[in-house]
C-alpha cells in the first residue's frame, strides 16, 4: 500500500485527528509571503482556547519573558510568526485528543511523553544554536502523531498492539503485521499533509529508529538525530531506561549536539523542571522524576518502584564466592537487622543479582572459575548503574602487586583470607559509613533541587504579584509602564497605531466617605470587571492607582480609541452598583484619549497627554471624553 493510500484511507474514516479549522487557516495564511503577524493574530483571536494556550506558553519559563503578557498580539510578537503557526497546530491537536476510544492506548501517557520530547527537543536546539527552538518544540510534540492517528481511526485493531509491554521495534513489527504500515510512516505523511516543512516531517518519520549513517539526506539525518535524542530523554523522564540504548549511549549522542557529558546531568534536570511546568500549564499529567545522577547511579527499577529505599531502607549486600561454606559463613557474619544479604556462587550469577536487586555493597572472592573477582570488579565499574557500588575484595594473598591490581580494577577495600569476623565487620562498617555519606549527599542534592524549583515558582509568583493590583486582579502601574514601552516599540517597528485611555471615577471619594471603604472596594472590583468585559482581547486594562485606570490599545487609531472610550463610559453609566448594605448607586467616569505620534518622545509622554485630556474632561463637567 502506498503512503498516499495510507493517508487517503485514514482521511476517509472521518475520525482522523486533525488540527482545528483555525489552526489550518493559520497554516494556510502563513504560506502567503505578504502575510503579517497582525493577520495571523486576528485569526488566533477567533479561538479563545487557542489564544489562552499561546499566551500561557509565551509567559512560561520556556520563553523566558520578563513581564507577564496579557494580549495575544504581544504574545505573538514574543513568539514570532513561525512559532505561532507551529504552536497553533500542536495545541489544537492536543486539546482535541486528550482521550479516545482505543481501550489499551494510554492517551495521557502519550501526551506526557510527547510533551517531554517537545521540551527536550527545544532545549537541545537552544544549546546547539542551529534550529529555531520553538519549531523543534512543535516538531517534538507531533513526532509520534501517527500513533494517535491509528488509535483514532482503528481503535479496536490498534488495541491489539498494546495487549502486552512492547519495545519500539516490537511495536513497529506488530503494526506492520496488522496494518501493512507503521505509525512512523503515518506520522511523516500526516505532517506533510498538514503543510509541515518536508525536512521536519521526514525527520519525525525516521527519528524513532535512527542510526547515525542510515539516512542519506544530511539535514534530515541531523534533525532525526536531535529528535531521537529528545525521545530518549523523554523515556528517561518517564522512568524508563531508553529501550534502544543505555544511558551512556544517550550521553554520547548528546555530545554531538554540543552537550558535554559533564553538563548532561544538569541539562536533564532542567528539562524535567520545564516539562513539569508545561504539564501544569497545558493540563497534561506528568510524574515526579528524580535527579539524573540518581537515575544513573541506581537505575530506574529503584526509582520507579521505591524511591525511598536507598535513602532510608536496609543496606543491600551481595556476597560472592564459589565456596558454599564460605558463603554460609559470610551470611552469618553479615546478618543484622539493617542489612539484606544476598549470595551468589559465581561471577556470572553475581551480575544477574546486581541487575535484579541493585546492592549497595559487594563482597567478592578474587579467585573463582569463569568471571573472577577482579573481572567482576572491572565490569561493575564500567556499568553506569553499578559504578558507585562499594566493593570489598577477599584475597588469599597480600602482596603489593596484587593489592595494586585490586585497587586499579576498582575495589574500594580488601580483606585477607582467612579473615576474622571482627576485621570483616570493621571493614564493612567503614564501607557503610561512606555509603551513608553518599546517601545523605544525594538526598541533600535532591532537596536542594526541590527547594530551587519551589524558589523559582515562588519568584514567578512574586513577580506576578509585583505586576498585579491586589484588589482588582488587573495589571498594576508597573506592569502598565512595561507594557507601554513594549507597545511603543511594536508600533514603531510595525508602523501601527497605538492609543491609550486614562480613566478616573467621578466623585469616588463620596462613596468611601458615605458608605465606607469596603463598599468603595466592591465598586472598584465591579468597574474593573466592566472594563475587562467591554475591552478587546488585545487591549490591556490596568489600575494605576486609587480610582484611576489606564487602557493601552494597540493597533487603534483615534476614532477607534474614542469609540472604545465611549463604550466604557456608557457601560459604567448604565450599571447599577449594589453595595454590601443593599444600597444601589450609580457611578460615572471621565476619560482622556491620546494616540501615538512620532512627536511623543516615549510612552510616558503619551500617557501624560491622555492624563491632560482626562483633566479637561473633569473640568468640563465629568462623565465625558476628551481627546489629546
Amino acid at each position: 500500500m502506498s503512503k498516499r493510500t495510507i493517508i487517503d484511507q485514514l482521511r476517509e474514516s472521518k475520525k482522523l485527528p486533525s488540527p482545528s479549522r483555525v489552526a489550518l487557516e493559520i497554516m494556510r495564511l502563513s504560506q502567503d509571503e505578504d502575510v503579517s503577524l497582525n493577520d495571523i493574530t486576528k485569526i488566533v483571536e477567533t479561538d479563545p482556547a487557542l489564544t489562552a494556550e499561546l499566551i500561557k506558553y509565551a509567559n512560561s519559563t520556556l520563553i523566558g519573558g520578563q513581564s507577564p503578557l496579557l494580549s495575544i498580539h504581544r504574545a505573538a510578537v514574543r513568539l514570532g510568526l513561525n512559532n505561532v503557526v507551529n504552536l497553533a497546530m500542536s495545541f489544537s491537536l492536543l486539546s482535541q485528543n486528550m482521550t479516545g476510544r482505543c481501550a489499551t492506548f494510554n492517551y495521557h501517557r502519550f501526551w506526557s511523553r510527547s510533551l517531554a520530547q517537545a521540551v527536550a527537543a527545544r532545549s537541545i536546539a537552544e544549546v546547539q544554536g542551529k534550529y529555531d527552538p520553538d519549531e523543534l518544540f512543535a516538531c517534538g510534540l507531533l513526532a509520534h502523531i501517527g500513533e494517535l492517528a491509528l488509535a483514532s481511526v482503528f481503535p479496536v485493531e490498534y488495541a491489539q498492539v498494546f495487549t502486552q509491554e512492547l519495545n519500539r521495534n516490537q511495536q513497529v513489527a506488530r503494526e506492520n503485521k496488522i496494518f501493512g504500515y507503521d505509525h512512523n510512516e503515518v506520522t511523516a505523511e500526516l505532517l506533510l499533509d498538514w503543510g509541515i516543512p518536508e525536512e521536519f516531517a521526514r525527520s519525525a518519520g525516521f527519528h524513532e529508529q535512527y542510526q547515525a549513517d542510515s539516512i542519506a539526506n544530511r539535514p534530515v539525518a541531523e534533525l532525526a538525530g536531535l529528535l531521537h535524542l529528545a525521545q530518549q530523554i523523554a523515556e528517561i523522564c518517564l522512568l524508563k531506561i531508553p529501550q534502544s540504548g543505555t544511558l551512556l549511549e544517550v550521553e554520547d549522542l548528546a555530545q554531538r549536539f554540543s552537550i558535554s557529558t559533564s553538563k548532561f546531568s544538569t541539562f536533564f534536570d532542567r528539562i524535567v523542571a520545564k516539562w513539569q511546568e508545561c504539564s501544569h500549564i497545558f493540563r497534561i499529567p506528568s510524574q515526579q522524576c528524580p535527579l539524573y545522577h540518581q537515575i544513573r547511579d541506581f537505575g530506574t527499577t529503584y526509582l520507579s518502584e521505591d524511591s525511598t529505599s536507598i535513602i532510608d531502607g536496609n543496606l543491600k549486600i551481595l556476597a560472592v564466592d564459589d565456596d558454599p561454606l564460605t558463603l554460609l559463613n559470610l551470611k552469618k557474619i553479615l546478618a543484622a537487622d539493617h542489612r539484606d544479604i544476598m549470595i551468589a556462587e559465581s561471577g556470572e550469577e553475581a551480575l544477574d543479582k546486581v541487575v535484579e536487586h541493585q546492592p549497595q555493597m559487594i563482597i567478592t572472592d578474587w579467585r573463582m572459575p569463569g568471571i573472577n573477582g577482579l573481572e567482576l570488579c572491572r565490569i561493575l565499574r564500567h556499568t553506569s548503574i553499578t559504578e558507585h557500588v562499594y566493593i570489598i575484595m577477599l584475597t588469599g594473598c597480600e602482596t603489593e602487586e596484587e593489592l595494586i591490581q585490586a585497587f586499579e580494577a576498582g575495589a574500594d577495600d580488601y580483606v585477607v583470607k582467612p579473615f576474622t569476623p571482627k576485621v570483616l565487620e570493621a571493614r564493612i562498617r567503614s564501607g557503610e559509613r561512606l555509603i551513608r555519606y553518599q546517601r545523605t549527599i544525594n538526598h541533600d542534592r535532591e532537596l536542594i533541587q526541590q527547594y530551587a524549583s519551589r524558589l523559582a515558582a515562588a519568584n514567578h509568583t512574586l513577580l506576578t504579584m509585583a505586576m498585579t493590583d491586589a484588589l482588582t486582579g488587573l495589571p498594576n502601574r508597573r506592569s502598565a509602564m512595561a507594557r507601554m514601552n513594549d507597545a511603543v516599540a511594536e508600533a514603531q517597528r510595525f508602523n501601527e497605531n497605538l492609543s491609550c485611555i486614562m480613566i478616573d471615577l467621578d466623585h469616588f471619594k463620596d462613596i468611601n466617605d458615605t458608605f465606607g471603604h469596603d463598599s468603595g472596594d466592591l465598586a472598584l472590583k465591579e468597574i474593573a470587571a466592566i472594563f475587562v468585559n467591554k475591552a478587546r482581547s488585545y487591549d490591556m486594562v490596568s489600575r494605576t492607582g486609587g480610582e484611576e485606570f489606564l487602557v493601552i490599545s494597540s493597533r487603534t487609531d483615534p476614532v477607534e480609541a474614542s469609540q472604545l472610550a465611549e463604550r466604557l463610559r456608557l457601560a459604567v453609566e448604565d450599571h447599577k452598583f449594589v453595595l454590601k448594605d443593599g444600597h444601589t448607586i450609580r457611578l460615572t467616569i471621565s476619560l482622556g484619549v491620546a494616540t501615538w505620534t512620532p512627536d511623543y518622545p516615549d510612552g510616558d509622554a503619551l500617557i501624560k497627554a491622555a492624563d491632560q485630556a482626562l483633566y479637561r474632561a473633569k473640568l468640563n463637567g465629568r462623565n465625558r471624553i476628551e481627546t489629546a
